[in-house]
C-alpha cells in the first residue's frame, strides 16, 4: 500500500504529460543506528583576565593569588576561580612554589584559544552499507518499512553489517560531520578530542518507493527511486537499477507492444 507521501510523488510526475508511469513497487534497505562515545572539547577566544594572569605568569615570579590580586586590582575571589581553571586544564603548573606556564599555557597564550576541559558525550547516528555513508533521517514514520510485509532491495549490499566497528578514526570523525552534529557552539568551537567506542545498537529497515517510468518524448524507459528516509530521490540506488535493468524494462515494457 502506497503512502500519502508516494502518492505525492506519483502526482508530481504525472503532471509531466510526456511522462507516463508504468509501474511502482517498494522495499527496504538496511540503516545501522550507531551510538559513538566520544571526548569532546570547546576552543574559545582567551578572555582578558586569563590572558593578563598567563603573561604576568610567564614574565614574574608569582607565589600566590593575592600577588596577582594586587598587580591588577582584580578580587581575589576571580583570581583564584582562574587559578583552579588553569591549573586544572594543565596550563600551570607550581615549581617551588612559584606558578609557571607549561607548554600547553604557552602555546595557548600564543594562539590566544582556550581549550577547554574534555567533557564525555555519546551521539546517535544512522549510516547505510549501501551509501557508505551517514543518511540523516526526515521526520516521517513512513519511512521506516514492515520486514513482515516488505521485501528487501533486491541486489546484495557488499557490507558487513558489524563494518562499521572496524572504521578508523578518520571515517568515524567523517560520519560525525555527515550527521549534522553542531561544532559551532555558544562558547567557541567544539573539537572531538577523543573517540572512546561505537557500537550497532540496531539494524532498521528503511523504506523505498520505486517508480518505473516511460519518457514518450525520446521513447525511454527509465527507474526513480524516492528515498522515504531522506525523502528525496536517491541518484545512487537508481545508478544501479537503471544500469541493471533499464534495458528490460524497455523490453517489457514497451518493445513487446
Amino acid at each position: 500500500m502506497s503512502s500519502q507521501t508516494d502518492q505525492q510523488v506519483l502526482d508530481n510526475i504525472r503532471k509531466q504529460k510526456h511522462l507516463k508511469v508504468l509501474n511502482t513497487l517498494q522495499w527496504s534497505f538496511p540503516m545501522q543506528r550507531l551510538e559513538i562515545h566520544m571526548n569532546t572539547v570547546i576552543r574559545s577566544q582567551m578572555d582578558v583576565l586569563m590572558k593578563m594572569m598567563l603573561k604576568i605568569f610567564n614574565r614574574l615570579d608569582i607565589k600566590a593569588a593575592v600577588e596577582i590580586s594586587e598587580l591588577l586590582s582584580v578580587e581575589m575571589i576571580f583570581i583564584e576561580h582562574m587559578l583552579i581553571l588553569l591549573e586544572r586544564s594543565g596550563m600551570i603548573e607550581k615549581e617551588q612554589g612559584i606558578y609557571r606556564l607549561t607548554a600547553n599555557g604557552t602555546a595557548q597564550l600564543e594562539a590566544g584559544t582556550f581549550t577547554h576541559e574534555p567533557v564525555e558525550e555519546t551521539i546517535e547516528v544512522t549510516y547505510s552499507p549501501f551509501h557508505q555513508r551517514v543518511l540523516k533521517r526526515q521526520d516521517d514514520q513512513e519511512s521506516v518499512g514492515r520486514p513482515k510485509e516488505m521485501p528487501s532491495y533486491r541486489y546484495e549490499i557488499s557490507s558487513d553489517l558489524s563494518s562499521f566497528e572496524e572504521q578508523d578514526d578518520a571515517r568515524i570523525n567523517q560520519m560525525i560531520e555527515e550527521s549534522g552534529y553542531e561544532f559551532l557552539v555558544e562558547e567557541g568551537q567544539k573539537l572531538i578530542n577523543d573517540l572512546l567506542s561505537q557500537d550497532v545498537k540496531e539494524v532498521v529497515p528503511a523504506r523505498c518507493f520505486e517508480i518505473h517510468i516511460h519518457d514518450q518524448t525520446d521513447d525511454t524507459v527509465y527507474i526513480q527511486v524516492w528515498n522515504a528516509w531522506t525523502a528525496r530521490f536517491d541518484e545512487r540506488f537508481e545508478e544501479e537499477l537503471n544500469r541493471k535493468e533499464a534495458s528490460e524494462l524497455r523490453e517489457r515494457y514497451v518493445s513487446s507492444k
